[in-house]
């Protein structure tokens, strides 16, 4: 099966600082992939990236992004408006401050409805209310006339997909689509992006810090440090045996694997900026693993020995191999 979606080196560069490096990524028609890391690892700004809507100072370049076959660096504007917003659809982080606040959130789904399926008169008012209700906010009729500042978060982001699964995506991205809520609304909004994911066989791609929820809605993650992606594996390989050790410390600083402890796990030292990138491997100075080998050059993101093409790590030396003994002159690391 063909990809729907092909991201080659992917690059996004703020006045000398890699926001973004080198990224690769490919995402299946129908498949749902996370995509995890520390805050400022660059996950929402590859995505803002593949939307278009990086500005000034920020530059993108990449060898390739083809969606459905389109190659979108070879797009003019006007076929790219036809497809953001139509077949690649975004939920941003804060529903607020991303709806226009001098606009009726009916309003705002009808420009959608307008500007990609011509939608008119009756027909526009009717489809709206239909994904009003599709994203079960209550008393659609009447909240369609409501002002985002007049509903509460969660409905606000209800607002949110609801706009964003309007014309149908082949791939919709959701950028934390949980920030601020509260938890039951949080695993309500989940529920609801899960359902209409397999109601519309859509795409998704999930940025989330929640590994829990990765976990459960995910078929393959991918985890990003520093502007790179340093893992790609299928779940639940990639929770049962992570092979990049910025993985194995993500995952060790889940509150569910501190039971016990009296300080939970962390990972010292910082995210390398603009002035301190290693010439080396960017993890290399937190790395409890490292050898003078991974200081010398930047490792590329292969597949790792003794496993499925689906597992991927940007690492001289892999963890969880299972296999040749010998390998590393010793069992798995």
């Amino acid at each position: 099966m063909s990809n729907l979606l092909t991201i080659r080196n992917l690059a996004v560069n703020f006045d000398g600082l890699p926001a973004v490096d080198r990224l690769n990524l490919e995402v299946a028609p129908g498949e749902v992939v996370g995509v995890v890391g520390e805050s400022g690892s660059g996950k929402s700004v590859t995505m803002m990236a593949l939307m278009g809507l990086i500005d000034a100072p920020g530059k993108v370049s990449a060898d390739e992004i083809t969606f459905n076959g389109q190659n979108l660096l070879k797009a003019s504007a006007k076929a790219r408006r036809k497809i953001i917003g139509k077949d690649i659809a975004m939920v941003f982080q804060d529903a607020l401050s991303s709806l226009n606040p001098s606009y009726t959130v009916g309003y705002q789904i009808k420009e959608v409805l307008k500007l990609h399926e011509g939608l008119r008169g009756d027909a526009l008012q009717r489809r709206t209310l239909e994904l009003l209700d599709q994203v079960g906010i209550p008393d659609a009729k009447n909240r369609i006339a409501s002002f985002p500042h007049q509903m509460s978060g969660g409905m606000n982001q209800r607002v949110m997909i609801a706009m964003a699964v309007a014309c149908n995506p082949r791939l919709l991205i959701a950028d934390e689509p949980t920030t601020a809520l509260d938890v039951t609304i949080q695993a309500q909004i989940m529920e609801l992006l899960v359902t209409l994911q397999k109601e519309h066989g859509m795409a998704l791609v999930l940025i989330s810090h929640d590994l829990a929820v990765v976990s459960e809605v995910a078929q393959r993650v991918a985890v990003m440090y520093a502007g790179e992606v340093i893992e790609i594996n299928r779940v639940p390989a990639i929770f049962a045996a992570p092979h990049h050790p910025y993985t194995e410390a993500l995952l060790a600083a889940i509150p569910e694997h501190n039971a016990g402890a009296k300080r939970l796990s962390a990972l010292p030292g910082m995210v390398p900026g603009r002035d301190d990138r290693p010439a080396g491997c960017l993890f290399a100075p937190r790395c409890k693993y490292r050898v003078d080998d991974c200081l010398k050059a930047r490792p590329a993101l292969e597949a790792v020995p003794f496993h499925d093409e689906a597992a991927l790590a940007r690492c001289i030396k892999p963890l969880n191999l299972h296999g040749d003994a010998n390998l590393y002159g010793g069992g798995p690391r």
